[in-house]
């Protein structure tokens, strides 16, 4: 394994995390957590994968340390499933004591020999990217939801808003950019409707029927304590499908309120 291998991924982590922010809450970015300053961990799990553990800090310069053997021996199943997302982040968060500025990751350990976190990647399985999606997916969701509560509700803000967000999917662009803009006017309880509309645009009759149960069960939790818990899994499940859904992630952030 390279010298680099941790740095270059946790700086990979939060250049994905970036480009995400970019394009669907740009207003957001200067206060994004991780992305000002972090200190990085990391430990070596079994079956050539690694936990990439990074904290937020207010200020300073990113530190980096690791890897180090994983501490614990009850961690879920290897190689990570897609389906089991929520209780490696569970896990994980627990283990390790996270906030919600946070993030804790599971990477195989590819070794391309090469500067940077992108040619590592490029060796990913299509399951492991799919993996790596949704764990991305979820973080960003997470701490979007966690940036709406701090906030609280704005009383000014208008039931009709033009969001301008680019289509690339951000979850597997490394330290990538993307110049393409889609603009959306979404009417905030309109909202649920709209994104079922958006499912004509998914090819795969399974993940079709994944994000539409995921629609209506963040629907129906609309305004109760797990409104959060559903949001969080739909932009997991949804991760795939960026260039879809990213137009109404604001719209559905501002719902956290």
């Amino acid at each position: 394994m390279k010298q680099d291998f941790v740095a270059d991924w946790a700086f990979g982590i939060t250049g994905a995390i970036e480009n995400s922010v970019r394009r669907v809450f740009p207003q957001e970015l200067r206060r994004w957590p991780l992305l000002q300053a972090f200190v990085a961990e990391a430990y070596e799990l079994p079956e050539q994968h690694m936990v990439i553990v990074l904290r937020d800090r207010l200020s300073g310069m990113p530190v980096v340390g690791g890897p180090e053997p994983f501490p614990y021996s009850d961690h879920p199943t290897l190689p990570p499933k897609v389906e089991e997302i929520e209780l490696w982040q569970f896990y994980l968060r627990d283990k390790f004591g996270l906030r919600e500025e946070d993030a804790a990751l599971v990477i195989p350990i590819k070794d391309s020999g090469q500067h940077g976190a992108a040619a590592d990647y490029e060796l990913f399985s299509a399951q492991e990217r799919m993996f790596w999606n949704h764990q991305v997916g979820h973080v960003i969701a997470g701490q979007a939801a966690h940036l709406q509560i701090i906030e609280g509700p704005n009383p000014q803000q208008p039931s009709n808003v033009t969001y301008e967000v680019s289509g690339t999917n951000a979850r597997v662009n490394i330290n990538s950019t993307d110049s393409s803009i889609n603009e959306v006017r979404a009417e905030v309880p309109q909202v649920f409707d709209q994104l079922r509309a958006a499912l004509a645009n998914i090819d795969n009759g399974q993940e079709r029927e994944a994000i539409s149960k995921s629609i209506d069960d963040m629907e129906s939790s609309h305004g109760s304590p797990d409104f959060l818990t559903r949001y969080k899994t739909f932009v997991s499940v949804a991760a795939d499908h960026a260039t879809v859904f990213a137009p109404f992630l604001p719209a559905l952030a501002n719902l956290l309120n």
